[in-house]
This record gives C-alpha cells, structure tokens and sequence, in this order.
C-alpha cells in the first residue's frame, strides 16, 4: 500500500493526467542529485528536477523504463533503469568518468512518481515508488545501467552476527570499538608531483604505515568533499599516500585534506596504536586449525 493525498486519489479516479518519474540520489559524500525522466524540467517541492535539457543526463528512454520488481516475503527487492549521460557532469567530471570512479557506489535512491492535470502542475504531490541502495552500474561507452536494491539487503548479513576469530570483530571508530574518529584527523597540503592515485605531502610526520588502510577526505581544491581508501603510506620528503581507487581529478599543490589512520585488525595495533586494547573484540589465542601432510 502506497501512501497518495486526497488531491492524487481524486487525480487518478479522473483517468487524465500526466506522469513524470523523479529520481534523487544521495551521494555518500552529501550530495544530492535530483533527475525527471519526463520531456521537461519539473519544479516540486521546491526543488527543480532536471529532465537533462541539452546536456543531460536523460532516464526513462521510451523503448526501455525502469523497471520494479517487488517479491512478498524479505527477499530483497530491485529496480534497474538505463540512464544515458550525454555531456551531464558530477562534481566536475563527465558523468560515465564519475561513475566508473564509484561516486554512486553506495548511494541512497529514492524514485518518486509525480502525477499531474498538466504537466509541471505538481500540486497534487507524488508517490514513492522505490526506495535503496544503489548496488551496481554498468558503464558502456554510451549508457550507464543502474541497478539498485531494496533496504532489505540490509538484513543479509552472516549469523551468528560475533564470529570467532584471531582479528578484531570491530570496525575502526564504530560505536563497539568506542574511538571519535575526529579525534585522530591529521590536517595535511598536497606537494607538487601529486596525482589522482598518489599524493605527495610534507606536512606529514606519522612513521611509515600509520595511515595504511585509512581514510583521506580533501577539505577544498578539485577534489573537496571526496574521500578515498589508503592502501600504503610512506614517511619520507615528502611523505607518499597510494590509494586504492583515484580521486576524480589530480589534486593542485596547497589542496588541503585531513587523513585518518587506519587499522589491520590486530592486538599488537590495538594496544600499541590507538592504546584500545579494552574494546578488542578478536580471540588471537584461537589455535590454528589443524592440518595433515
């Protein structure tokens, strides 16, 4: 059962009226992006969802809607819409260049449906149509194919939920593990011979590996608002931090950012490294598993 306002039922009993689907997505970095698959721009709650103009990006292609598939029960249910780009950016880059950089990876969709007397009049509101995660996007060289899941995957997870195992069953900076993450932010500037995968910065002293497994997030320039994985940091002049997927564009020298350690899961990292060692949630002590020859 759908939620709808009076004004809609009245609106769907008289059998005239036009449709428009509405997508919003919410990036993980705070970003909103709001999309009509309709002819034209509509303006609803007080917000212009952009039909793609002369730019793009265009959804809902005529020989191909998006598609809901919903199941009784709590299987996870799914949408999956084309989406072709055009000359559309986000955040700056092409928007199949942003795509493939995972910028909706992880992204929260919500695809409303507005129905209106004439179109653009959306005073009679919307319904919800589908509410998730965005799981995966295929990228060609002319489409992108966005396929997203229901919030009830949130429910696939491994029983019993606390594993037995030598590493540490915590996340770093999460509720269980207890440590503010702000708290450990190291402020830093990228140097010259930067680019979108490795940064070079003299304004690090931390020992070679402090950062590993961390978090980078740039505080202005090109990149501002992004955040990426650490694979390694070396301490050097200037010191180097490897990343795991490249930021959308190569960063200018004086970007600034705040990077954050990271942690491999290990006793000797807890006690020694953030001096955790109360809230160790690993069994280091559990024997090898044996073996025969």
């Amino acid at each position: 059962m759908k939620a709808a306002s009076g004004a809609l039922i009245s609106l769907l009993a008289s059998r005239q009226f036009f449709s428009a689907d509405l997508y919003l997505f919410s990036l993980i970095d705070g970003t909103s992006l709001y999309y009509c698959g309709g002819d034209q721009d509509i303006v609803w709650d007080g917000i212009t969802w952009s039909a793609g103009g002369s730019t793009g990006p265009y959804f809902d292609r005529k020989d191909n809607k998006a598609k809901c598939h919903w199941k009784v029960g709590v299987e996870v249910d799914t949408l999956v819409f084309d989406c072709i780009p055009g000359g559309a950016t986000v955040g700056g880059e092409p928007f199949l260049s942003a795509v493939r950089q995972g910028v909706f990876d992880g992204a929260e969709m919500t695809l409303y449906r507005a129905f209106m007397p004439t179109y653009g009049n959306t005073a009679a509101g919307t319904v919800i149509m589908f509410v998730g995660r965005v799981a995966e996007v295929d990228a060609s060289r002319s489409l992108a194919t966005f396929s997203v899941n229901s919030h009830l995957e949130l429910l696939n997870q491994m029983m019993p939920r606390n594993l037995y195992q030598s590493g540490c069953v915590n996340t770093l900076f999460d509720a269980s593990c207890t440590l503010n993450m702000a708290s450990f932010g190291v402020n830093g500037t990228v140097a010259s011979g930067s680019t979108a995968s490795l940064l070079n910065s003299s304004s690090l002293s931390q020992a070679t590996g402090y950062f590993d497994l961390g978090q980078v997030t740039f505080t202005s320039g090109a990149n501002d608002g992004f955040s990426r994985t650490v694979q390694t940091h070396t301490h050097g002049s200037p010191s180097t931090i490897a990343l795991i997927s490249p930021f959308p564009s190569a960063p200018s020298p004086g970007d600034a950012f705040t990077i954050y350690p990271g942690c491999d899961k290990q006793q000797s990292t807890c006690s020694a490294k953030f001096q955790n060692l109360i809230n160790y949630r690993g069994f280091p002590n559990i024997p090898q598993p044996a073996t025969s020859i």
